[in-house]
């Protein structure tokens, strides 16, 4: 799923690859959370059974960040903060599913840098404007 995912302008975070050997889970999990455009969910039975899954789920709901589960297995049903939300169920067609999110995650990351950029040009128009004016008061 990382390798889908990682691309120009997105990157996936998963704790088994993107944390070594002796750093802090928690705040990795925590800081990545916040960093991320959209948090991707990864639903099984193995999640629903996770001290670590619940939570990072509430973290992710309690700064708002736009969630996609993603259900990999027909029986494991989404609950708690899950229960309500439309997800993904890859299990019926993988390929479909994989591109859905593909195109989506990457849809995300390119509204960002567009929208990046524009703060950047109406920054730089200000900065211009600024520099006329005060080039006119000279």
């Amino acid at each position: 799923m990382k390798k889908l995912l990682d691309r120009p302008g997105c990157s996936a975070f998963l704790a088994e690859t993107s944390v070594e050997a002796g750093e802090p889970l928690d705040t990795k999990i925590v800081a990545a959370i916040k960093r991320c455009d959209v948090f991707v969910l990864l639903w099984s039975h193995h999640a629903k059974q996770s001290e670590w899954v619940p939570q990072e789920i509430g973290i992710a709901k309690a700064i708002e960040k736009p969630i996609i589960p993603i259900v990999l297995h027909e029986s494991a049903t989404p609950t708690g903060f899950l229960k309500g939300t439309k997800y993904l169920p890859l299990y019926r067609d993988p390929n479909k599913g994989l591109n859905w999110l593909q195109q989506h995650v990457f849809e995300q990351a390119t509204k960002k840098e567009q929208q990046s950029g524009l703060a950047w040009l109406a920054l730089g128009a200000a900065f211009l404007w600024l520099f006329n004016q005060d080039a006119r008061t000279r």
